[in-house]
């Protein structure tokens, strides 16, 4: 099957974090960093790609969506 990039992301710390949400669903999830991450961390050169296969790609970002409504605020809740 082929895989779509349904996001991408600079941090790897998000990018497995968006990856292991994804799977949590039910979506089979590789990320493709083409190997800067560990060279170039934290920057434009190393976006990660979080790639699902082209049938779920419109599930993954529904799902994504969602996340990112709901806040992607680390921020404890008692601490607010």
């Amino acid at each position: 099957m082929d895989l779509c990039v349904a996001t991408t992301a600079t941090d790897p710390f998000l990018a497995s974090i968006l990856k292991n949400v994804l799977e949590a669903e039910g979506i089979e999830v590789s990320l493709d960093d083409g190997g800067l991450s560990g060279v170039y961390p934290g920057t434009s050169v190393a976006t990660i790609q979080v790639m699902v296969c082209e049938p779920d790609l419109p599930k993954a970002l529904d799902v994504l969506a969602q996340y990112e409504a709901d806040g992607l605020d680390d921020t404890p809740d008692d601490e607010v």
